[in-house]
């Protein structure tokens, strides 16, 4: 039974105690008619403390006087249901002074001649704690996306159109979120693309997650090659919400690999012996996809003072061929247009503008070709009048490139010399421009490609890389034998004693193994005749030390024995067993056709940890002629 006279059921009683809020029942004086339960565990009240009383006992003091007016005026307009969820900021008082936030409905009840509002109050304390940790979920995730300036990171509603737009994408594509928000996908592709962006959409509706890379445009109408990445977005029920786009600028990356890609292509035309004109064609062709060009160039120094264009890949590549061009500064010459420009006074510009409106192009570079001091001529690529002009991040790979193909050119030039030899005077300096020139070029192109080899994330790439080095290690070493087959009236000129001394220096210099070499002088001069094989099979023996050996040291010995001229090559390195060393790995073949051929004897002595005697023994008719006692002694070599 409701207190104060009000005439109610037990069931009604009942129905409001089984309530899950909180039931407070007034009369029109405001007075507490009735609390059940839930309402007194969530005051703190028991209910005799509450009956009777003015239901402002339950609101805070401050909010007192404005809940008396909003009570009265709630019964002068005539009382009708409130529901729940109408964001008013009400805050329950419990007993002991401390507060919670409250959802309040209320409902009249007309109880015979008694009029009573029924007020269900809930807390939601929990609802407004998960509300605020969302809202410092969003701001943090806000803070995080806005932070991140490397990335696009922007958002598509279902129909593709740009809902959202961070600081990062503001940097990328260069749009402000005003011009860009409401826009579709596609006007961030290039016309010729625009439906590589729905296609990625549908992909994304179909599998989840797409990811695309390809040129994607910026508002000033460059391009950038972008890795894009998109994710749709779900409700609760399944149905598409829109999609989460991140994009990066691979644009660097992009032009690393080709950079990489483009050297090794001219490190293989020119180790395979295509010849010089495939050797252009690929320079051009691999220029000209570095950059994105229109058109490439490759102008060939012509000893009098011009550049001359032999090679040209692109639109209006014919009418470049043959042109002339006056010798260009070492530094590289960037046109952003054709026709006259502030320098045309300075000869080499002025010729290239020139140049550039007989091809019809507008935006040109020019980068030298150069071998050390020594000019070859140029690297030019080009866009059509009305093109894009170069980014400085493409020439720098451009200048790179352009430093390796000029090394691959002056390679070429020493081939081509080579197998034009026909004066013994001239074996000297070109075995010489070999060993200083070519082969420390190509000791440096190889460390540059292992180097690449180890930073591309591209295993194919990383594969051809490695067969590149591994070529020019077969190159290298072809080009030694070259050197030696070139060389022996010289060597007999020097003398044998010399030549073995040069040979333990540099291997001393190459490896840190202290070399010491002693020679019997008149021996070595009796052996002129035989010096280049003694020499090259003494610089396969040190290399087998150098590169097998594990040595600290090692001496080279030459003498008269019984009858026969010994030399002798013996380190202190980790030794192996003769009878399980591979021919081809230790070089045993190439020995051993060479002391054939000389009627000598091979003697290979060894033993794990107690190093290695490699002896050569050759036969001599007139060995008493030699005293043993004139015997030059060298310390280290």
């Amino acid at each position: 039974m409701i207190e104060r006279g009000v005439d109610a059921t037990a069931a009604f009683q009942e129905f409001l105690e089984a309530m899950p809020d909180g039931i407070f029942v007034s009369d029109r004086d405001g007075r507490i008619a009735f609390l059940n339960q839930q309402a007194e565990a969530m005051s703190g009240y028991v209910r005799q403390e509450l009956i009777g009383r003015p239901i402002e006992v339950l609101v805070p003091a401050a909010a007192r006087p404005e809940h008396i007016q909003h009570r009265r005026r709630y019964y002068e307009s005539g009382p009708a249901p409130r529901p729940m969820g109408t964001h008013l900021d009400i805050h329950v008082r419990r007993k002991d002074g401390s507060e919670f936030p409250a959802d309040i409905s209320l409902g009249p009840v007309r109880l015979g001649r008694r009029l009573l509002v029924v007020a269900a109050v809930r807390d939601v304390s929990e609802r407004h704690r998960t509300e605020a940790r969302l809202r410092q979920a969003e701001e943090r995730h806000r803070r995080l996306v806005d932070g991140v300036s490397d990335h696009a990171i922007f958002m598509l509603d279902a129909e593709g159109r740009v809902a959202s737009w961070n600081p990062g994408a503001e940097r990328i594509y260069g749009h402000r979120d005003e011009e860009i928000l409401g826009r579709p996908l596609a006007a961030l592709y290039p016309a010729e693309a625009a439906d590589r962006g729905q296609a990625l959409l549908g992909q994304a509706r179909s599998r989840g997650r797409a990811e695309d890379e390809g040129w994607q445009l910026r508002r000033d109408g460059s391009r950038f090659w972008a890795n894009a990445v998109v994710a749709p977005l779900l409700d609760e029920a399944g149905l598409l919400r829109g999609y989460s786009a991140v994009t990066r600028d691979a644009t660097e990356r992009r032009r690393t690999e080709q950079s990489l890609q483009a050297a090794l292509e001219v490190a293989q035309a020119v180790l395979q012996g295509r010849g010089r004109p495939a050797l252009l064609e690929t320079m051009t062709t691999q220029a000209r996809t570095l950059v994105d060009a229109d058109l490439a160039a490759v102008l060939l120094a012509d000893g009098e003072g011009y550049g001359i264009v032999r090679a040209a890949d692109g639109d209006g590549a014919d009418r470049l061929l043959g042109l002339r061009l006056v010798e260009q500064t070492p530094a590289p010459i960037r046109l952003e247009a054709a026709g006259p420009g502030p320098d045309s006074d300075d000869r080499t510009r002025a010729a290239l503008q020139a140049l550039a409106s007989a091809a019809g192009l507008g935006p040109v570079v020019l980068v030298p070709l150069a071998a050390g001091e020594r000019r070859l001529g140029g690297l030019l690529v080009g866009n059509q009048v009305g093109g894009a002009a170069f980014a400085s991040s493409g020439l720098r790979h451009l200048e790179l490139f352009a430093a390796q193909a000029a090394i691959a050119l002056d390679y070429e030039r020493v081939q081509a010399e080579l197998g034009r030899l026909a004066l013994a005077e001239d074996r000297e300096r070109i075995g010489r421009e070999l060993h200083d020139g070519a082969i420390q070029a190509l000791f440096a192109v190889g460390m540059n490609l292992e180097g690449a080899a180890s930073t591309t994330e591209d295993p194919r790439l990383r594969q051809r890389l490695d067969a590149a080095v591994d070529q020019i290690d077969e190159v290298i070493r072809d080009l030694r034998n070259y050197i030696f087959g070139l060389r022996p009236g010289v060597l007999a000129g020097r003398g044998l004693e010399a030549a073995l001394r040069d040979l333990a220096a540099e291997a001393e210099r190459e490896s840190g193994v202290e070399m010491t070499v002693e020679t019997d002088r008149r021996l070595a001069a009796a052996l002129a005749p035989r010096a280049p094989d003694l020499v090259q099979m003494t610089r396969e023996l040190l290399s087998n030390v150098v590169r097998h050996a594990r040595a600290t040291s090692c001496r080279i010995d030459l003498r008269e024995r019984q009858g026969w001229a010994v030399l002798e090559v013996a380190d202190d390195g980790r030794g192996f067993d003769p009878g399980e060393a591979t021919e081809e790995g230790w070089g045993l073949r190439n020995l051993r056709e060479r002391t054939g051929g000389l009627g000598a004897r091979l003697e290979i002595r060894s033993r794990l940890g107690r190093g290695t005697t490699v002896s050569v023994a050759v036969p001599l008719e007139a060995a008493a002629a030699f005293p043993v006692g004139d015997r030059g002694r060298g310390g280290r070599g």
